[in-house]
């Protein structure tokens, strides 16, 4: 039987369609829009890239400090609750309602937020915690923001890469039926 929704706690966590099919394959497992995952990631790169210039180029900080603690939070809306509460998220997936989903497995995607929560928590703890702002913080910004445009330019999932290496080297438990990844990419046969 299949469950409506992947549940942790209270909260839901992507959603199971019956009957979907992914490049060929079953999906009975709990799936996310990637049209809606890129336009996130695509937005959250615009406003880091602008924040990131502030910083780098007129070392005005402040735009950094506020992206840093959206991110924080919408990453942790993200991987706690699921996108249903994540603003970036609804805007997403308001951008793109009109279209067709392109559906891939959550599993890998909550995986590859978990990264983006762990770089924006380390950002928190470096300019909230420390009062450090420079080289360090532009180093993590710029590799969020390469994962981000990677995200939304190519549809390249680093995150998802990530977690399908750590399921090839038996790091992760290989589940019985494989999540989709975009464009089939990180597939594992």
């Amino acid at each position: 039987m299949i469950k409506k929704l992947q549940t942790y706690g209270f909260f839901t966590y992507g959603k199971v369609i019956p009957g979907l099919m992914i490049h060929g394959k079953a999906a009975p497992y709990p799936v996310l829009n990637e049209r809606a995952i890129r336009a996130g990631a695509g937005i959250a790169f615009a406003i880091g890239l602008f924040a990131f210039f502030q910083a780098f180029y007129l070392q005005e900080f402040i735009f950094l400090q506020g992206l840093v603690l959206f991110l924080f939070l919408d990453f942790s809306m993200k991987v706690i609750v699921g996108t249903k509460f994540s603003p970036l998220s609804n805007l997403a997936n308001f951008i793109v309602s009109s279209q067709k989903p392109e559906y891939v497995g959550a599993v890998q995607k909550r995986f590859a937020w978990s990264i983006g929560l762990i770089l924006s928590g380390t950002m928190m703890l470096l300019i909230f915690g420390f009062g450090i702002m420079g080289v360090v913080n532009l180093v993590i910004c710029g590799v969020c923001l390469t994962f981000m445009f990677m995200e939304s330019a190519f549809g390249i999932c680093v995150g998802c890469k990530i977690y399908n290496a750590l399921m090839a080297v038996g790091i992760i438990k290989t589940p019985e039926i494989k999540p989709a990844c975009p464009g089939n990419v990180c597939a594992i046969e």
